[in-house]
């Protein structure tokens, strides 16, 4: 097992690179409740440990623009790759272990070879909150999450004791008037209940939430290609071709991603990290 100075000097690297936290988890923790096939192990042969980085979402300028837009092309969750490759690099050029970034992008549907949120969870990053089961911080709150897999066997972080959500001013919320900020600005897609200061319940529309969330994407440049094929009328066609909706689908492919998030609302009147966006 390395030292404590070897995962302080791995975190460090991370950090340096833009990172706002780093956590471990051990690898067999993922065995408990991650099925064959989703496991460290089952990506990376031997793997020990996983380190997981977790980085902004957007600035505290971007949560203040009137133009809900800005949130959606200003593209912020980069820092936490840029942090995960360079611990990669540390770990295999200096210390001489195995290291991969975990792969967190979907194969088919939803469902990626492995889960940030999850990995999150057992590095004591964060826990899983009423708003779309979204990991937050319990200081910086949203956070974006990536992770490596390396065959170094490093000391773990426990999980978090206390969970971050809900927040106090969310049960005292919740005692007055049965709701939460989260849950009153999206009840389409949220639902729960809190007991003794606890989640107690928690249902996340995803279909419903992604297509409100996710209106551009892979997914809608297939359904909108569908229909220009599918027209018989030239001039109409063109029309289509032309819309905003099937450029900024087409413009989706080009960047050879989904765009995750056109709707911040649960977050945005989420009181778990405000802090850090209330500047000057």
């Amino acid at each position: 097992m390395a030292t404590d100075g070897v995962v302080q000097a791995v975190k460090r690297v991370g950090l340096d690179a833009g990172a706002r936290v780093v956590g471990v988890a051990a690898a067999e923790a993922f065995r408990a409740g991650v099925p064959e096939g989703f496991r460290p192990e089952d990506i990376l042969p031997g793997a020990r440990s996983v380190v997981v980085a977790g980085g902004d979402g957007p600035t505290a300028g971007a949560w203040r623009c009137p133009d809900h837009r800005v949130m959606e092309i200003t593209g912020y969750d980069l820092r936490e790759n840029v942090a995960i490759h360079a611990m990669c690099d540390y770990i295999e050029r200096e210390l001489g272990y195995y290291a991969v970034q975990a792969p967190s992008l979907p194969v088919h549907g939803h469902e990626p070879p492995m889960s940030m949120m999850h990995a999150a969870e057992l590095a004591g990053l964060g826990t899983r909150s009423f708003a779309a089961h979204i990991i937050l911080n319990p200081e910086y709150g949203l956070l974006y999450y990536a992770a490596l897999i390396t065959t170094l066997p490093l000391p773990a972080d426990p999980p978090l004791a206390e969970p971050a959500c809900p927040h106090p001013g969310c049960v005292a919320m919740y005692k007055r008037i049965g709701t939460t900020p989260c849950l009153r600005v999206c009840p389409a897609c949220l639902s729960g209940t809190l007991k003794d200061a606890r989640i107690e319940t928690s249902t996340y529309d995803r279909e419903k939430c992604h297509s409100r969330a996710q209106t551009y994407g892979i997914g809608s440049f297939q359904k909108a290609l569908l229909a220009v094929v599918n027209e018989d009328d030239a001039g109409r066609r063109r029309e289509m071709i032309h819309s905003d909706f099937f450029a900024k689908s087409v413009q989706s492919v080009g960047f050879f991603r989904d765009s995750i998030a056109q709707c911040f609302e649960c977050m945005r009147v989420c009181p778990v990290g405000r802090k850090h966006r209330k500047l000057k």
